[in-house]
């Protein structure tokens, strides 16, 4: 069917980068090339679903078709696994794209194809009659694949299409099951079973834009072109709350799913007249929102009177409008805040935690068991947080405890966010694979070792459920063979002195192990302080002439120098990241007043300088430096005691910033003094005297 249909600019390259630039890569799949195969099968699709008989080849002659009723096709459809049903929910937001100036025109031909092709059937009926279904199929005799790629099934009025297949092993690659991706149309809505298939998945498909609406659209852009282009809107729009103007601009664009490729970033730079960072901020920050929610941000900008757009653009109220209903209520890390400098490593993890209410993962408990295979699984997976994101969350909110000003309003929601985390990790019934299941050495297990440690028996000791317990924290449940894996349960952590976190990081390596002391971390007393910490003044903590006035004075009498010169020597002393550029932030001095405070400790023993690589300054402590690689800042050796320094991530302290510099300071009165180490050797016995 439609063999011969091949517009130009259709080809599934050019359609999936044109779908690409509004959903980014929440389209997937199988394309093919240069070939319009998917505008090739969602024509033949639509045909199908409205009545009409499949005119491809023949169905595969070995394969049987279905019982119960159903009747099969005597042709078939386009076979291939595109993923364009998933853009049905979107077709708002990318007919909004169709209509920015600035897209390029082949792409924009491409999505005007797109329309034609879906706006005759069902496919863009917009009602609840269509759902995509992964269908399970036993094997054949003799373990063959059925072949029903492209086949067209029917009853009473109901129409399913197979559109691709996948294979599916289970953990010991033994048994295979047949997948088959499709559509099932059914007018009544009713659904229920196909066949001899077992429905394994389904998630009902409805258009958000119907078919007459795509051929007006598409209509009014053949005739009229794009719609100007308007500053003005990107203004109203950034100020709705929690938005800015990258965010806005992004959605103005039709890019809610921010940018790809340096060609978009130029764009949206050149368009908004923002610059490189100010669009990265605003991608982070738009991405970091759920991506459904976006999407319908930017298809209200489209006006329920097409043609209207046309006569007084985007309809950026509305917009407004769907932004502050979805959004205007969270706690938002505003488009100024430079999370980069920050070293916050995920904006999605660090705002789910200033929001908790809004994120299963947060805030409700889910019941794990173990199923088949010995595989560990939870009734509810969208509230079981994982590992990555709750350490995630950890590091964003000590990065803002260290990197936000005294005074900020952000400061005043980060303890809640600890809460947050506690409590979720109180629960009894979590377990977190925190990645505890190989040791750094030797070939026993982590598990093996555990059971050792706690006087469990080689094997055996399961609960009811299925799992267990090694001590407080651990948990042991089978896998493949008769091996076991390790599971961390947090409830059972008494806090960062928990010996559990020795025993453990002793057979898995302080950097398997790390993530465990980031969950342990939130239990204990020198977070919550960090993230409580505000002093009596509004401005960086990192300056001490402000923070901790007294201890200058103090180390200014005791070293026999300035206070400048003083407090420059406590930021090297307790600070990850005490660059050129960031003392002249925290402090606000003047260029000549820090030259004059660095030229007098330079002068001294207390520090050295010279050029290294990344270092963004001129001034070290005396002893041994961490080279580390980007993101990570290098940093002196000494200050390791302070910090968990990982070489992977920017270093950020689990202290309040003034506890740091009394902290470092402390350490050198007590005679613990930055140095280089001096290296004893024995002296040479002379030779003997030759004859």
């Amino acid at each position: 069917m439609y063999a011969d249909f091949t517009p130009e600019h259709g080809s599934d390259t050019l359609l999936l980068r044109a779908v690409r630039t509004v959903v980014g890569h929440g389209v997937t799949g199988h394309w093919s090339g240069d070939v319009p195969h998917a505008l090739r099968q969602i024509k033949a699709v639509g045909d199908v679903l409205s009545g009409l008989p499949a005119s491809g080849p023949a169905p595969h002659r070995g394969t049987p078709p279905l019982a119960n009723g159903w009747t099969r096709d005597d042709g078939t459809v386009p076979a291939g696994g595109a993923g364009w049903p998933r853009l049905l929910p979107h077709l708002t937001a990318l007919a909004r794209r169709a209509t920015v100036p600035f897209t390029d025109e082949s792409e924009r031909t491409a999505l005007l194809h797109l329309f034609d092709a879906l706006a005759s059937g069902p496919l863009a009926a917009g009602t609840a009659t269509l759902r995509r279904v992964v269908l399970r199929e036993q094997p054949l005799k003799q373990g063959q694949t059925p072949q029903r790629r492209g086949e067209v099934h029917r009853c009473g009025e109901r129409t399913v299409v197979l559109l691709h297949s996948e294979n599916v092993y289970d953990s010991t690659y033994q048994h295979r099951t047949v997948e088959w991706i499709g559509l099932d149309h059914d007018p009544s809505g009713a659904f229920g079973a196909v066949g001899h298939f077992t429905v394994h998945r389904s998630e009902p498909l409805a258009a958000s834009l119907g078919g007459d609406r795509l051929t007006e659209l598409a209509a009014l852009v053949r005739e009229f072109g794009p719609v100007a282009w308007s500053p003005d809107a990107v203004a109203e729009l950034a100020a709705a709350p929690g938005c800015g103007p990258a965010q806005a601009a992004l959605l103005l664009l039709g890019r809610p799913g921010g940018t790809l490729t340096a060609d978009d970033l130029a764009e949206c730079r050149d368009v908004a007249g923002l610059t490189r960072t100010q669009v990265e901020a605003g991608e982070q920050r738009l991405r970091a929102l759920p991506a459904d929610a976006r999407y319908e941000v930017a298809a209200a900008l489209l006006p329920a009177d097409t043609a209207a757009l046309w006569r007084t653009g985007p309809d950026v109220a509305a917009a407004r409008a769907g932004w502050t209903e979805r959004f205007g209520g969270l706690v938002r890390l505003t488009e100024d805040v430079d999370t980069v400098a920050l070293g916050i490593p995920d904006l999605s993890a660090t705002e789910a935690v200033l929001n908790p209410d809004r994120h299963a993962w947060l805030s409700r408990t889910t019941t794990q068991r173990v199923a088949e295979q010995g595989r560990l699984t939870a009734d509810a997976p969208e509230a079981l947080p994982r590992p990555r994101t709750l350490t995630a969350a950890v590091d964003g909110l000590a990065a803002l405890a260290y990197g936000l000003p005294y005074g900020h309003p952000l400061r005043a929601v980060l303890p809640a966010g600890q809460v947050a985390l506690r409590a979720r990790l109180a629960d009894p019934g979590l377990f977190l694979d925190c990645g505890l299941s190989w040791p750094e050495k030797g070939r026993a297990t982590t598990a093996a070792r555990l059971r050792t440690a706690y006087g469990l028996p080689e094997a055996g000791g399961e609960d009811a459920d299925g799992l267990t317990r090694a001590g407080a924290a651990f948990v042991l449940h089978p896998a493949h063979g008769d091996r076991e894996m390790t599971l961390l349960r947090p409830a059972g952590l008494t806090g960062p002195d928990d010996p559990a976190i020795g025993l453990v990081e002793g057979i898995v390596g302080s950097g398997a192990a790390r993530m465990l002391r980031r969950i342990a971390a939130l239990l204990g007393g020198d977070l919550t302080r960090a993230l409580a910490a505000d002093g009596d003044f509004e401005g960086p903590a990192q300056d001490p002439t402000r923070s901790v006035p007294a201890l200058v004075t103090e180390v200014a009498a005791d070293r026999g120098i300035g206070a400048d010169a003083a407090a420059l020597y406590l930021q090297l002393l307790a600070l990850p990241d005490p660059t050129d550029r960031s003392t002249a932030r925290w402090t606000g001095w003047k260029p000549a007043r820090l030259k004059k405070a660095r030229a007098e400790l330079a002068a001294t023993d207390l520090v050295v300088e010279a050029k290294r690589a990344r270092a963004g300054r001129g001034l070290f402590l005396p002893g041994p430096w961490l080279a580390l690689k980007a993101p990570a800042l290098p940093l002196e050796g000494w200050k390791s005691g302070f910090y968990d320094v990982t070489g992977h991530t920017r270093t950020v302290p689990l202290l309040p910033v003034p506890e740091l510099f009394a902290r470092a300071w402390e350490r050198v009165r007590s005679g613990d003094v930055p140095a280089y180490e001096e290296l004893t050797t024995r002296a040479t016995r002379k030779g003997r005297a030759r004859g």
